[in-house]
């Protein structure tokens, strides 16, 4: 691994450790791992191409929608003011 990257990302878990709410409002706390190995691709991508390690406004804003996406995927099916979820059932009233 480029030495780069190495640091951008041993700075970015240690803020993130740090500061947990910072993360909470950017993905949900079960996708840490995953928002962590997509930005050390994505940081080591930027590198290859000779480019900055820092992940751009972009880059982060989409993977944040990407992973945050993922999140729907807990509705089953939505019955009126009934939503049927893998953790139950939950009223819309």
């Amino acid at each position: 691994m480029n030495v780069d990257v190495e640091i951008y990302m041993n700075n970015l878990v240690k803020f993130f450790n740090e500061n947990p709410k910072d993360l909470a409002s950017l993905i949900p706390y079960d996708k840490k791992e995953e928002f962590f190995d997509k930005v050390k691709q994505i940081v080591s991508e930027n590198v290859d191409k000779g480019e900055d390690a820092t992940l751009t406004r972009k880059q982060l804003i989409d993977l944040c929608v990407e992973l945050n996406q993922q999140v729907d995927q807990f509705l089953i099916k939505k019955e009126g003011p009934l939503l049927f979820t893998k953790f139950g059932l939950i009223s819309l009233n």
